[in-house]
C-alpha cells in the first residue's frame, strides 16, 4: 500500500517568547523540490495575567518568486481575546512523563483547554499541553504522554494557550514563511512555536 514520504520536523518560527509589543517574522522557506504540501502548527500562549484587549496573530505567507520580496498571506490566525488570563505557580516537583500538575488554586483552568506550562530557568523547556481533568484546588491533569521535560515549583502554567495547525499546498510556491504579530497600545506578554513538516512524495 503506497504511503507518504515526510521531511524531518523544522522551525517556522523558534519557540521564543517576548514583552509587548514585538513582531517575529520568519525566514523564508524555500520548499523541498517535489514538495506537496506542508503542515503548519502554531503555538501561542500569554506569559502575563490580566485582560488581553488587543490579541495577536500569526499570519502565514507566500512569494511566488524567489527573490521578490512581495509576501501575500493566504491565512490569519488570529489568538484568543480573553479577558482573564489566569496563572498558578506548580507547587511540586514534577517529573518527566508526570501527567499531574499539583497547584494551589484551579481557579480559571477547565476540562479540554490548553496550557502553556512555563519552565522559568529554561524557556525553549516550556511546553504547550491539554488539560484532561480538574481535581479542584489540588491539581491539573493533563494529557498522556504528560511533561517532556521536568518542572519544579519556580515554574507556572498559564490558562488560554491555543495551537493552530493548517495544510499549505507548495505546488508553484516559490517561498514561504510565518509572521507572529503581536502590536497596538494594549496587549500581553506572549510566547510562541511554529513548526511543520513537508509532505515530500508517495512512498510504496
Amino acid at each position: 500500500m503506497a504511503g507518504f514520504t515526510q521531511a524531518a520536523v523544522a522551525d517556522a518560527l523558534a519557540h521564543n517568547q517576548q514583552n509587548h509589543p514585538f513582531t517575529d517574522v520568519g525566514s523564508a522557506i524555500t520548499p523541498t523540490a517535489g514538495a506537496l504540501w506542508a503542515n503548519i502548527t502554531m503555538h501561542h500562549a500569554f506569559v502575563e495575567a490580566g485582560d488581553n484587549v488587543n490579541p495577536g496573530s500569526f499570519f502565514v505567507q507566500i512569494n511566488l518568486g524567489a527573490t521578490d520580496e512581495s509576501w501575500t498571506s493566504v491565512a490569519q490566525f488570529a489568538v484568543v481575546d480573553e479577558a482573564s488570563i489566569v496563572t498558578e505557580q506548580l507547587t511540586a516537583t514534577e517529573p518527566a512523563g508526570e501527567t499531574v500538575l499539583a497547584v494551589s488554586s484551579t481557579t480559571g483552568f477547565a476540562a479540554e483547554d490548553y496550557i502553556y506550562v512555563q519552565d522559568a530557568s529554561v524557556e525553549v523547556n516550556s511546553e504547550w499541553q491539554q488539560i484532561q481533568q480538574i481535581v479542584t484546588n489540588t491539581s491539573v491533569d493533563i494529557l498522556t504522554p504528560g511533561l517532556e521535560t521536568q518542572k519544579d515549583t519556580l515554574d507556572f502554567i498559564w490558562s488560554d494557550a491555543e495551537t493552530f495547525t493548517m495544510r499549505l499546498e507548495l505546488s508553484g510556491i516559490a517561498r514561504w514563511r510565518v509572521v507572529y504579530m503581536n502590536e497596538g497600545v494594549t496587549a500581553m506578554n506572549t510566547a510562541w512555536w511554529v513548526r511543520y513538516i513537508e509532505v515530500t512524495g508517495f512512498g510504496t
